[in-house]
């Protein structure tokens, strides 16, 4: 890790940089007012998946090695999940899980390798998602019907990335902040699923997640600096 870590620098010039970050910024924008009027087209899915892979253009110039690789795999399995979940087909919804799953699982992993479990700094992190966890299955799972099991699973999933980046030895605080508020998100996503309807539901989950994404990837960056 070492080694990837003194040799960690930005293939693209600071304007490229901030150009990406200004796109990803508008295409993010763009699907939240597009969604919250219900346009309707056969093009919006892309238009979700779209700032998500202004991300991946981000990460292939300013990470390497191995963290390169699992960030990519996580939001491109992101990607997949949010055309998934925005298409219309029977079990849309189970398959749009599952690649957010495996995100949650490559995102868990890249996470853990730079964990430290032992630290005062973990414990304060990791005991309000402690808590919160076993309330939001008691809450969900019974409401969740037929779907308690997927929701279980991504849920150990998610709690399990959320842990991993509160335990990272690094400058980690972007990258907490990134996991709790993609907790969040997909908090929402359920709680409007399986509880009730909440106002304004779309806008929240999807500013909430689009940030969570941002977050996670600048805290990486940060964190391997």
């Amino acid at each position: 890790m070492s080694a990837e870590i003194v040799t960690d620098h930005s293939q693209y010039p600071t304007a490229l940089r901030g150009r990406l970050l200004l796109v990803f910024i508008a295409s993010a924008a763009s699907y939240v007012l597009l969604d919250a009027v219900d346009i309707q087209a056969p093009w919006m899915p892309a238009a979700k998946a779209l700032p998500i892979a202004v991300l991946g253009l981000l990460a292939l110039g300013e990470l390497r090695g191995l963290t390169r690789s699992l960030t990519l795999a996580a939001l491109c399995f992101s990607a997949l999940g949010d055309v998934l979940l925005a298409l219309d087909f029977p079990n849309h919804f189970v398959f749009g899980l599952g690649a957010f799953l495996v995100a949650q699982l490559v995102y868990a992993a890249n996470f853990l390798r730079g964990a430290d479990f032992r630290s005062r700094r973990f414990a304060l992190r990791a005991l309000p998602i402690l808590v919160v966890t076993p309330l939001l299955a008691w809450l969900l799972l019974p409401a969740a019907g037929e779907l308690a099991t997927p929701v279980l699973v991504y849920l150990s999933a998610i709690v399990l990335m959320s842990l991993g980046a509160a335990a990272h030895r690094g400058k980690s605080g972007l990258l907490f902040a990134g996991a709790l508020t993609f907790m969040v998100s997909d908090t929402l996503i359920a709680v409007n699923r399986f509880l009730l309807p909440l106002p304004l539901a779309g806008v929240a989950v999807m500013l909430s997640y689009y940030s969570a994404q941002c977050m996670l990837l600048y805290g990486i960056i940060r964190a391997r600096a």
